[in-house]
């Protein structure tokens, strides 16, 4: 059937246990590898005892004008090609999987679910796992208005320690499709065999959403919830951060604390809108949208930001000093939050545990803190810090009494592990006996329990307290300075006599700037280097020295040439452009010569 190999590459140590590891992360979640798409949710799985290869084409060909009811329409396909199937409710795992003790072929159906829904559909891909063979077959079920995966069938293969990926030979493949088999899904199914070879007791990554039961109505409500909030914030955001990542990461975890509560009013029968607290709530966007898809809840922190002011009235925000090891208690609260709450990290659990027995929590946290508001001092060196505050952040919600769920959210942060505590593992009755456990335990981790916050005015670092003249001013000292060393750039703009200047060492460049304005540098943000890096778009700095960047239509041509061979080769992984963002050109105003490029330059 497939006898036209893309790629194939051996792989001396690998066993079909590790090829089924490495191809279920493609199959559980294409996302990893595809960057359109959200994730990928299982529609059917069926187990076919006996026959034939199962001919992908075929099958899809039939299943296509059965799609209207998925398990049904796939068993019908089964019995017109006379394969004796039953349905898998649990779906299918590949991790542990091998070709011995699995009898028969499996099929998936798979729904793969887009970023942008305004663009694209989300689309069915079926997968043949054939263990006889230790080949897993995929094809989409849409030919028409598919530009998220290959339209024609491809396969990817185990044989004699030997990984290909196949197609057909006729019809011959689209070209983009086969580029990106061969160079993106190819390169990464290699990368992981090898990363689990080399750690052949590596455990399976920990799914992201795990908690939440529909990642359809996940995908559904987030790009809802985007265009309903996220672009009118992102607008009108008046504060220093970058509205992009802060905004659009607290659409995603308010898109899963509704999808989360909305289950446990499933469970419980009960139609009563949850109430929360966000401690530190920070920018308060959180608070907004749950409050304005109907939730009633307040947000506190210590100081109150300029976005505050742009939200409406039912949104509840205060200043406040919360004394975690006082009496600070919410026992009319069902849910306590903290979303990168930092030094209250690790009393969120314990704040929701002493509120009330049916008081829950969900956090989410960053930086590490222990019960006194010191940084948290790492255990064990063999994690990193972060690893290890979760599992003390796990071992606080035990003692807590907690029955602790861990899930990992979809957020533009690496540090996206959220820990829920919603079921209590003893009785109502334990209540305060479990009060004095708690105390027990917290006065054991630091000797003195007194809480210390944060001051309310926290002095504010990076640039942002230097007025834009100061900088404009050392920018501008620092620039004349090196354009003063006259030297054509040629080689890069043949005959416009544009002058890119030489090369100053730092301490040359210091030497320039005044007393008073160097001194502002090093109390806000560490010192005319810090600055000149912030600025990017005009200077390169590398090992101490300064030069003007050079300007360019797409943002590479503007490198010196060892961050030039660092960018090529961090776009060379997986065969795609890495994003750029673009800005007015600083040159054509402020340079002598102007932009070595013209208007057409650009298309």
């Amino acid at each position: 059937m497939f006898d036209h190999t893309l790629a194939s590459q051996p792989i001396p140590g690998v066993t079909a246990e590790l090829f089924y590891r490495a191809a279920n992360i493609y199959l559980q979640k294409p996302h990893v590898v595809n960057r359109k798409l959200f994730g990928a949710s299982t529609l059917a799985t069926f187990r076919v005892r006996r026959g034939d290869p199962v001919d992908v084409d075929e099958f899809v060909d039939r299943l296509r004008e059965r799609l209207s009811e998925i398990e049904n329409g796939m068993r019908e396909v089964c019995d017109d090609l006379r394969l004796e199937a039953e349905v898998l409710p649990e779906g299918l795992d590949l991790n542990g999987f091998s070709s011995e003790g699995f009898e028969g072929r499996y099929l998936v159906l798979k729904r793969l679910l887009p970023r942008n829904l305004n663009v694209f559909k989300p689309l069915e891909v079926l997968a043949i796992v054939d263990p006889d063979l230790q080949r897993i077959t995929f094809r989409c079920l849409q030919d028409e208005e598919n530009n998220l995966t290959p339209k024609f069938s491809f396969a990817v293969q185990l044989v004699e320690e030997t990984l290909s990926i196949k197609c057909k030979s006729s019809p011959t493949p689209d070209e983009k499709s086969s580029i990106w088999l061969k160079e993106v899904l190819f390169r990464r199914l290699l990368k992981w065999i090898d990363n689990l070879i080399q750690k052949t007791d590596q455990k399976g990554e920990q799914i992201s959403l795990g908690l939440i039961n529909d990642l359809e109505e996940y995908n559904r409500l987030y790009g809802e919830l985007k265009t309903k909030y996220g672009t009118e914030m992102v607008r009108i955001w008046p504060e220093s951060t970058d509205p992009r990542k802060f905004v659009y990461e607290d659409v995603a975890i308010a898109t899963y604390l509704l999808l989360l509560w909305k289950q446990e009013r499933e469970e419980s029968g009960s139609d009563a809108l949850q109430s929360f607290v966000d401690l530190g709530c920070g920018n308060g966007l959180l608070v907004y949208i749950l409050a304005s898809e109907g939730h009633p809840g307040v947000g506190i922190d210590l100081r109150k930001r300029k976005i505050w002011d742009c939200f409406p009235g039912n949104v509840t925000l205060r200043v406040e000093s919360i004394d975690p090891s006082g009496n600070a208690l919410f026992p009319d609260t069902d849910w306590i939050i903290g979303n990168h709450s930092d030094e209250l990290s690790p009393w969120i659990p314990v704040l929701a545990a002493r509120s009330a027995f049916r008081c829950r929590y969900f956090l989410l946290p960053c930086c590490a803190f222990e019960f006194d508001g010191t940084k948290f001092q790492r255990q064990n060196s063999s994690v990193s810090q972060y690893g290890d505050f979760l599992r003390y952040a796990k071992e606080i919600s035990a003692v807590c009494g907690f029955e602790t769920a861990m899930d990992r959210l979809k957020i533009p942060s690496t540090k996206r592990t959220c820990l829920i505590g919603s079921e209590r593992t003893y009785r109502e009755d334990q209540f305060g006996e479990n009060l004095a456990k708690i105390q027990t335990f917290i006065d054991s981790r630091t000797p003195d329990t007194t809480f210390k916050a944060r001051p309310a005015e926290e002095r504010v670092r990076n640039c942002t307290k230097i007025s834009r003249s100061v900088v404009d001013e050392i920018v501008r000292i620092v620039f004349e300075a090196l354009i003063a060393k006259r030297h054509l750039a040629e080689e890069h703009f043949p005959g416009k006599g544009w002058n890119a200047g030489g090369t100053l060492a730092i301490g040359e460049l210091v030497r320039l700037i005044p007393a008073d304005r160097l001194a502002a540098l090093k109390s806000e943000c560490g010192g005319l280097q810090t600055l000149l890096r912030n600025n990017h778009q005009i200077f390169a700095v590398l090992n101490g020295t300064v030069q003007v960047r050079l300007p360019t239509r797409r943002g590479i041509g503007s490198k010196t040439e060892e961050e030039l061979k660092r960018k090529v080769k961090k776009q060379n992984r997986g065969n795609r452009m890495v994003d750029l963002k673009e800005r007015p050109c600083w040159f054509f105003g402020n340079h002598p010569d102007g932009c070595p490029f013209e208007e057409e330059d650009f298309g």
